[in-house]
């Protein structure tokens, strides 16, 4: 119950930090100079995890890397209502970035690559919302030809996030070296990847529930041998690699050479793949979802195939991620160079999976389409999470 402190009403304090967490990031940074405790407060990791816990819920949003612009880095964020705004960049990325590279959204911070007029790649953590940027020191090992792959995600159960880098130097495609930047103690270490000998990765990295998963294939030793297509997942807390295999049968429908996508739908990790007609003027996309268990074949992982869509005509869709309730797909033409599509064709689709519709939605005009994450903002710290 408010309390009158001479003529003025006070709120119970409880009371007050509850409505503070609920409050966007940019009001609580003008905030902090009411008093000094509110500006504790809002450092506190209690705090930051309550703000990120509605704010995930209150205003999931998609931020979109916009490849069609002349600027290196350009972000621009969709939010629940539909409303497209810009993000402010940082200084340190126009002033640093040649080519610039987003690998993974997590708990409003963004893990990003920053490739230098030296063609040194750095790696950074940057929080739009709060305008923060931190540069990761530079990893253990430096490769000449330096190829990799990158994933970034958190923990609940040790508290931190973690940058893992595979290694995939030269054109051997097969994984030689696994480094991992802890943020809470600033620093990296090389990683055990036993089981990753002989796997060729094709994606970057996803984080879902304490865990990044990878897109990738087990490369067949004898000419005659196959290659296994599989799902890479590292556990953060534990530092381990399982792998998860894509049984051939079910995803005969994505032996394409277009790449797929992880996702989370109704709180399991889901694969996004697209097909072709046989004639190749419409698509199809797919969703299957991953349900941990054993079958008849005593198989640990199940697939089971959700949705495909009905055909898209004209176009290539290219499913990328799930947002409330909707697969959200880039745009390609089916035929034709890419500089000679039509203003009209500037577009996202969302393909909504509980009425089986498809609506287009432009952002800007950009002729290479966009990069595009789930987000949410936080007040996360691109620095050690337990500083108070």
């Amino acid at each position: 119950m408010a309390q009158m402190d001479g003529d003025n009403l006070v709120l119970p304090e409880d009371i007050m930090t509850n409505i503070l967490t609920r409050l966007p990031v940019k009001s609580l940074i003008r905030f902090q100079c009411v008093c000094k405790r509110w500006k504790n407060l809002f450092k506190t990791p209690s705090f930051i995890a309550e703000h990120l816990h509605h704010s995930s819920r209150q205003n999931p949003s998609l931020l979109f890397e916009d490849f069609g612009k002349s600027d290196p880095f350009c972000m621009c964020l969709l939010n629940r209502e539909m409303q497209v705004l810009e993000v402010s960049n940082d200084p340190f990325i126009d002033f640093m970035g040649l080519w610039v590279c987003t690998f993974d959204s997590c708990n409003g911070l963004l893990c990003v690559g920053v490739a230098s007029f030296s063609r040194s790649l750095s790696l950074l953590l940057w929080n739009p919302a709060t305008r923060k940027l931190s540069r990761v020191p530079t990893s253990v090992s430096y490769f000449e030809d330096e190829e990799f792959f990158v994933g970034f995600g958190f923990s609940p159960s040790v508290d931190d996030y973690k940058i893992v880098k595979i290694h995939v130097p030269g054109n051997t495609g097969r994984v030689n070296q696994v480094e991992v930047y802890s943020l809470t103690t600033g620093s990296w270490k090389e990683v055990e990847f036993g089981n990753l000998n002989g796997v060729a990765m094709t994606s970057n990295g996803f984080s879902y529930n304490g865990a990044i998963f990878w897109i990738g294939s087990k490369l067949g030793v004898e000419e005659d041998e196959d290659d296994i297509d599989l799902i890479v997942s590292f556990d953060i807390a534990m530092e381990v690699f399982i792998l998860i295999p894509l049984p051939s049968s079910p995803f005969s429908v994505t032996n394409t050479p277009y790449p797929r996508y992880l996702a989370v739908y109704d709180n399991k990790l889901a694969l996004l793949s697209h097909t072709l007609s046989e004639d190749f003027k419409s698509s199809l996309i797919h969703l299957w979802v991953m349900e941990e268990g054993t079958c008849a074949s005593r198989e640990r992982w199940i697939w089971t195939k959700k949705y495909t869509s009905c055909p898209y005509l004209g176009c290539l869709l290219v499913p990328v991620t799930i947002w409330k309730d909707e697969i959200v797909c880039n745009v390609s033409t089916l035929s034709g160079p890419l500089d000679n599509i039509e203003d009209d064709q500037q577009k996202i689709v969302f393909f909504n999976l509980t009425t089986n519709e498809f609506k287009t939605f432009h952002i800007r005009k950009s002729v290479m389409g966009y990069g595009i994450f789930n987000y949410v903002e936080s007040l996360v710290s691109v620095g050690n999470i337990h500083t108070e």
